[in-house]
């Protein structure tokens, strides 16, 4: 047991020189120790009903690459804020993928992540929403656009789809856990772009490039502090994997989780909410806790 023991730690001493820096400089530019995680129910209106009708549900990635895609094309930011916060969410989304996979478990979280993991590659590879360029030089220059346009594109892009879908099924019913793809990431989307134009409008309040950034960052991060709250428990899950061929992996790649999120989630400590710890597991169940008085 002490080898065990000794070679656990070494382990975990490794995997502490891993730590994500860019993901956790987002964390610390954004949360405080009096935070209160509101971007956890602010980055969704649920006033807003969108043309989909079905009941909608949040994973823990969707949301977060939804905001980064409109972000990253805010005009006027420079580019090393851009770089930055796309980094810090790569980094981020790793954790935030091994929660739902270890936590969210029933089909329609199966399914929406499956979206959200074809969609990040999109993101990265082709540098894409869907079929709307991620290229800052598109909304540059002689094609130059506001924040408000952006905003508008994105959520006009994404009821054009919704709109497409509910023709295609002809008023069927289409069960949540059997959405398509694209469907499921232009649902998330237009919500979170609509209520980023009503926040503004409805305050009277001009949208100013570097502010709306800073309010999408911190509500990025905000989510994956709520997120990583999980982890010591998706670690534990991980540890006690059933099949005895795949436990060696299991357990090195805890510790490695472990030794990587070490700074991490002795920052989290303060911020874990007095919630059942099978309800922490879903952003909903967060939504619906922040609410109450």
């Amino acid at each position: 047991m002490k080898r065990i023991s000794e070679s656990m730690n070494r382990l975990i001493q490794k995997a502490e020189k891993k730590q994500h820096n860019n993901l956790l400089k987002l964390l610390e530019e954004f949360v405080r120790e009096s935070a209160a995680l509101n971007g956890v129910v602010t980055f969704d209106n649920d006033q807003f009903q969108s043309p989909l009708p079905v009941e909608h549900v949040n994973s823990w990635s969707l949301p977060i690459i939804s905001l980064t895609c409109i972000a990253v094309v805010i005009p006027d930011i420079r580019q090393a804020r851009v770089d930055n916060l796309f980094k810090s969410v790569g980094e981020g989304l790793l954790y935030t993928h091994l929660v739902e996979e270890t936590l969210n478990r029933e089909s329609v979280y199966v399914n929406i992540r499956r979206a959200t993991v074809t969609l990040w590659h999109e993101v990265e590879e082709n540098c894409k929403w869907l079929e709307t360029t991620l290229e800052r030089s598109a909304y540059e220059g002689k094609n130059s656009r506001t924040p408000k346009d952006i905003i508008k594109l994105f959520a006009h892009s994404a009821e054009k789809i919704l709109n497409e879908f509910n023709r295609s099924t002809d008023g069927e019913r289409v069960e949540k856990e059997n959405l398509p793809r694209k469907v499921i990431v232009a649902n998330s989307i237009y919500r979170i772009a609509k209520t980023i134009l009503h926040t503004y409008e409805s305050n009277d309040l001009d949208i100013v490039e570097d502010e709306l950034f800073t309010r999408l960052s911190g509500m990025i991060a905000d989510i994956i502090v709520a997120c990583l709250t999980n982890i010591p428990r998706a670690t534990a899950m991980r540890c006690h994997e059933s099949a005895i061929e795949k436990r060696e992996a299991s357990v090195a790649a805890a510790v490695d989780l472990l030794g990587r999120t070490t700074k991490i989630i002795e920052k989290l400590e303060r911020h874990v909410p007095n919630m059942d710890q099978d309800k922490m597991a879903y952003i909903d169940q967060w939504r619906i806790h922040l609410r109450q008085p």
